[in-house]
């Protein structure tokens, strides 16, 4: 269950914005080539299976990036090169960002995280950033209640915009953004690390209560959450509660249970999968 490439790349992405954001403040696999006769058969019934259409989920995030950012102007390199780049960028809903000297297309094919997180009783901030070979798009919410915008690409072709509504992935859990895809019910075979045995149990997500054996954990009051997903249409969700347990789910490109990971208190968690 190894994760994809661009979760890390995508955390050093919003570190690095955030940087630069204080600079600116401050200025299938391969068949064998011998085959059985019989091989052929086996592959037309395979194919004649009906495909379930991909998930969408990049839906959420550019319904919540889309919108207009005002005061924008240079910072990082660009800035310090000369870069006079201000007024507003306007994000369309059909993904065009245009506006301050930025112009690009935010498509399903870039590379997408969000992060919500509370501390305390303190309302929650939200992150998002959207990321392509050419294009980096990003809002962040900080612990003061400001917001900002990111467009371009870093750190020498940067424009900082100020966000003067509410970001709206920040008006409920990600879960309950995401769980026209991630509510299911199933049996899942899993490694139960406190025996070292394989156990077959329930899973089941639905009205916000995630439930795998004897544990349950309530998506809409986690301490954090993280959603990412990307070019190799794999989505994953890791959340975390309060008393430090743990959650990590996985979906395939159509939106079904691939595997995932879940550590409760003390030995006992679970590492599960769903076997083709």
């Amino acid at each position: 269950m190894s994760k994809s490439p661009q979760r890390p790349a995508l955390l050093m992405l919003l570190t690095a914005v955030l940087a630069l954001s204080a600079c600116g403040d401050k200025s299938r696999k391969v068949a064998p080539e011998s085959q059985e006769a019989s091989e052929p058969a086996v592959e037309e019934v395979a194919s004649n299976e009906p495909q379930l259409p991909a998930a969408d989920y990049f839906a959420p995030v550019l319904a919540s990036a889309a919108g207009s950012y005002s005061a924008c102007q240079a910072i990082g390199a660009g800035a310090e090169g000369g870069s006079k780049a201000s007024g507003t960028v306007v994000v369309a809903a059909n993904g065009k960002v245009s506006g301050a000297d930025v112009a690009a297309d935010v498509t399903p094919d870039t590379d997408s995280m969000m992060i919500r997180q509370r501390a305390g009783n303190a309302a929650p901030t939200v992150s998002l950033a959207v990321q392509s070979d050419k294009f980096t798009l990003s809002l962040m919410e900080h612990d003061d209640g400001t917001k900002q915008a990111h467009f371009g690409s870093p750190p020498n072709n940067l424009v900082q915009c100020k966000i003067t509504t509410p970001i709206k992935l920040a008006s409920q859990s990600l879960y309950a953004t995401y769980a026209y895809v991630m509510d299911a019910k199933t049996r899942i075979k899993c490694l139960n690390a406190d025996t070292f045995k394989f156990d077959e149990v329930d899973y089941q997500v639905a009205k916000g209560v995630l439930k795998i054996a004897d544990e349950v954990y309530d998506l809409n009051t986690l301490k954090m959450e993280t959603v990412s997903f990307g070019k190799d249409k794999l989505f994953s969700y890791l959340g975390q509660t309060a008393d430090e347990r743990s959650i990590m789910v996985f979906l395939d490109a159509q939106g079904k249970v691939k595997n995932l990971q879940v550590r409760g208190k003390g030995n006992k968690a679970y590492a599960c999968d769903v076997s083709p």
